[in-house]
């Protein structure tokens, strides 16, 4: 009779009626019937219960729903939609090792569903509504499964051997009848454990230290205790929550809770905060339970630092549970910090070092008796071959394992596993290339493809010391992108990559990153990369777990970090208008991408500063300090420094003027009105000494006669002082300004406009916020926060742009109130004239740090001789037409 497993979500009780009905009326029509549910709890723990009935089912429905599709994915919360998410790996473990050819898993289609809910990986086959064709499915879970193409069932095959080599993947306790050639190391490894309670496997990658635990020493502990019940885990970046899902999917799932949060994350809060409690709760009806740590040495490449020692107090806690069996495996290059964080004397008591395989019988058996076992011969000149190939090659094996699963794969119907196969493979080496050529075919003719192994290679490679080594990911986040869902099945199915217990995928064994040209070629062009992202992730968590703020890095290492993580994650930053830096650029476009912990860690120091200046609270002697830090990275605001060309890069802003034209009344004797004409651009901070400089130093700069024509020359420019290069250039004659005005204007290639001074009307106008007339650009009062004045208290200049809150208002034009005092173009006792040769008084404009705050209003007028330098004085440029075609006679004459 055909055995029919009825796979489902549950959660819904429509749903689930919907499933029951189903299952009677196929048992019914004489069919024996399985629905996945708990109730009855089965007397077995759920993962051994569940996959017995997956070897025993004949055919396997899937329920297709949206809550299914989620589940499967990976997307459930927490512990729901845990059973669907074991059963999505059983499927696409078969899926895998059938290379994609579905032979007994049905989509059913209840109503309201369709194709977007059924999983990616079983789209395109065969699928039913069984309210309308409910015949036709029943005529077909009558017979035996197909096993052919997609869509139409093909007859099964006379005989059907699975594949009895590994490939690249550890050995499992279901494999444990083809494992060999370690009778002796699992007895030390069972001794050890059965006399000590743990054990700690070392050894090279590559000797096979996972297979030996789950498939030698985890079979050999089940003849002496039965009901030995098996967790593994490994610690990857969070060991608390890996062991915790361990310890979830091994007890009964839960159906109805009270609590908000996920059971598994209570586990991992209990195990953080009293894992003797948390532990004491729950193992003891467990046991005996074996727990299995396998890559032990990600908590020392993965695992944040500050969570390594909190975590030795989780292994105190297992092994204060009576019944609670201890094994971890570690690769010997990370026995010295095994060494720190267990203790010299527990490691003492507990190692059990697992050397290679020297010896030929020992080769020979693992290499021939799976095959032979299962009825499959094999040449003995090949066998003698390959065991001498592998005593020659360190970490051989992996590549052996994978070079006889291709070698089965490839078998001959009479004569079985043959040298002329072996000679098509051309190596043990070889063989790696051999699984990922067609994947490589496609990925080189496809550039979608391309971008999206990179992104797969970013998710699942890391770097220590160096070294390249592997790291999880979520499946679920990575299917999200169809091109790398692809990749991931495609990898599945050449035995490249492999599935972890808790949904994440990982690349399948470290002598990948040296036998598969494509991933070792990336890794050596990324490892700074690499090396960085893992240096910032746990940084990053170190700090988030400390809340201590000084661990947060300054931009010299947020800003490589930040670069790394945008090449890895394939992210080409496009330019900001209001920031220079690159590395800003890089951050906005990541920051999306970022968890909340790299996120707040790395959200660039300059914006955080810069930020701090929009808060009124912030004290002007903090505001200096946040002016020179900002110019020590050096500082990213645009306007404040210079451009791609060594050209003083101006931020301007566009000033309106009302088509009937602007009229500004002077506080003249008597006042004076002076119209403006036409829009201008101002400068949205004074002329800063960065930019001043590149004048001065330039060959065609300060030196150069034809900027002085009519203008009074000096061979020295004024005395440095305050010269940090985001401060105000100060010192400077209203010569030296007219002069670099005219050089900015010819190296910019200006055509009808110029660079220039403004006018005083036009420097009132836009400080008085236009029409609006303002006392200051802000508003009728002074801020204390609005400028830098003798009330500030800083007794010197600071950094331009320091004081938003003195902006203009309705506008980004900065220190027009404070800071220094500016040139104007015109002369101070008759505004009209502004000629170079007559020598008169300039008019200078808006305060500066060692006035008072009525010096900073809009409308006062302040003089200086244009061939007199000052500590307070500087210069703001506009571009506009220049002054001869404006005209400048007082409306008031």
């Amino acid at each position: 009779m055909p055995r029919v497993l009825i796979s489902y979500a549950q959660g819904d009780p429509a749903h689930s009626k919907w499933v029951a009905n189903l299952a009677a009326r196929l048992g019914a029509d004489g069919l024996e019937v399985i629905i996945d549910q708990y109730e009855p709890r089965p007397s077995k723990p759920w993962q051994d219960w569940i996959n017995d009935e997956f070897r025993r089912a004949t055919w396997i429905l899937l329920a297709c729903t949206p809550s299914y599709f989620k589940y499967f994915e990976g997307d459930g919360a927490g512990d729901v939609g845990r059973g669907v998410r074991w059963e999505a790996n059983l499927i696409q473990q078969e899926l895998s090792a059938n290379k994609l050819k579905n032979t007994r898993f049905i989509p059913l289609l209840p109503t309201g569903s369709g194709e977007a809910d059924i999983p990616l990986p079983l789209r395109g086959f065969l699928r039913f509504d069984p309210d309308e064709r409910y015949a036709a499915l029943l005529a077909i879970l009558r017979r035996p499964p197909a096993a052919g193409d997609r869509g139409k069932p093909a007859p099964k095959p006379a005989k059907h051997i699975p594949n009895p080599y590994p490939g690249l993947s550890a050995f499992t306790e279901r494999q444990a009848d083809a494992f060999f050639g370690r009778d002796e190391d699992i007895r030390r490894v069972a001794d050890r454990l059965i006399e000590r309670r743990y054990v700690c496997v070392v050894g090279r990658s590559g000797t096979g230290k996972s297979s030996l635990v789950a498939a030698g020493v985890l079979p050999a502990l089940r003849k002496a205790q039965p009901r030995l019940s098996y967790l593994r885990f490994t610690p990857e970046d969070d060991p608390f929550a890996r062991l915790a899902d361990a310890l979830d999917r091994l007890m009964p799932e839960e159906r109805l809770r009270s609590r908000e949060a996920p059971r598994v994350e209570h586990l991992a809060d209990g195990l953080r905060a009293n894992p003797g409690k948390a532990l004491g709760l729950h193992l003891p009806a467990l046991t005996p339970l074996l727990v299995f740590a396998d890559q032990f040495e990600e908590l020392f490449t993965q695992t944040p630092e500050g969570s390594r020692p909190a975590f030795r107090a989780v292994w105190d806690a297992l092994l204060g549970v009576e019944g609670v069996y201890l094994a971890l495996t570690l690769r010997s290059e990370f026995f010295a910090p095994l060494a720190d964080w267990l203790g010299a004397a527990a490691l003492g008591e507990s190692l059990v070092p697992l050397d290679p395989i020297t010896d030929d019988a020992r080769y020979r058996q693992l290499i021939a008796r799976p095959a032979t076992d299962c009825g499959v011969p094999i040449d003995d000149d090949l066998v003698s071959e390959l065991a001498t190939t592998a005593r020659g090659m360190a970490g051989a094996l992996p590549l052996l394992a994978l070079t006889l699963q291709r070698l089965f794969e490839s078998r001959d119907p009479v004569s079985g596993i043959t040298r002329a196969a072996w000679r098509a493979i051309g190596g043990l080496a070889e063989s790696v290339k051999c699984a990922t050529a067609p994947v490589d075919e496609a990925i080189d003719a496809d550039p979608a493809l391309l971008a999206a192994c990179n992104t797969l290679f970013a998710a699942l490679a890391s770097s220590v010391d160096g070294i390249p080594t592997r790291r999880s990911a979520r499946v679920a986040g990575l299917r999200r992108d169809s091109n790398i869902a692809y990749l991931i099945d495609a990898l599945r199915t050449q035995g490249v990559l492999t599935d972890t217990d808790d949904g994440h995928v990982q690349i399948a064994h470290e002598t990948l990153f040296q036998h598969w040209p494509r991933l070792a070629g990336w890794c050596a062009r990324h490892a700074i990369f690499l090396a960085r992202r893992r240096e910032v992730e746990q940084a990053a968590s170190d700090w988030q777990s400390s809340g201590n703020g000084l661990l947060i890095w300054g931009w010299e290492r947020q800003k490589p970090a930040i670069e790394a993580l945008c090449a890895l994650g394939g992210i080409d930053p496009l330019p900001d208008p209001e920031y220079t830096d690159p590395g800003i650029h890089a951050w906005l476009a990541l920051r999306s991408t970022l968890d909340e912990s790299l996120r707040g860690f790395l959200r660039p120091e300059p914006l955080a500063l810069l930020d701090e200046l929009t808060r009124d609270e912030t004290s002007p002697v903090r505001r200096e300090d946040i002016g020179r830090r900002l110019n020590t990275l050096p500082d990213p605001r645009k306007g404040v420094g210079l451009d791609a060309r060594g050209l003083p890069e101006i931020a301007w802003e566009a000033v309106a003027v009302p088509e009937e034209g602007a009229v500004v009344t002077l506080e003249t004797s008597p006042p004076q009105q002076f119209r403006i004409s036409e829009p201008f651009r101002i400068a949205r901070y004074p002329v800063t000494w960065q930019q001043f400089k590149a004048f001065v130093t330039a060959d065609d700069g300060y030196h150069n006669p034809a900027w002085w024509e009519g203008l009074q020359y000096e061979e020295q420019p004024g005395r440095v002082q305050w010269d940090f290069a985001n401060h105000p250039v100060i010192n400077v004659l209203w010569y030296d300004a007219m002069a670099f005005c005219r050089w900015l204007t010819a190296r910019l290639g200006l055509e009808g406009e110029v660079v220039r001074l403004p006018t005083e009307w036009e420097w009132q106008w836009v400080a008085q916020g236009g029409a609006a007339g303002l006392r200051f650009p802000w508003g009728p009062d002074w801020l204390e926060c609005g400028g830098n004045s003798s009330e500030s208290g800083i007794g010197r200049t600071t950094a331009v742009g320091l004081f938003p809150a003195g902006r203009v208002k309705e506008n980004e034009v900065l220190d027009m109130a404070g800071n220094v005092w500016e040139w104007c173009v015109n002369q101070y006792r008759d505004p009209s004239r502004w000629r170079l040769e007559d020598g008169m008084s300039r008019v200078v404009r808006g305060g500066a740090w060692g006035g008072d705050p009525d010096y900073c209003r809009a409308a006062t007028r302040g003089s200086n001789s244009p061939g007199g330098r000052s500590e307070d004085l500087g210069f703001r440029v506009v571009c506009s037409f220049p002054i001869d075609s404006l005209g400048a006679e007082s409306l008031s004459r």
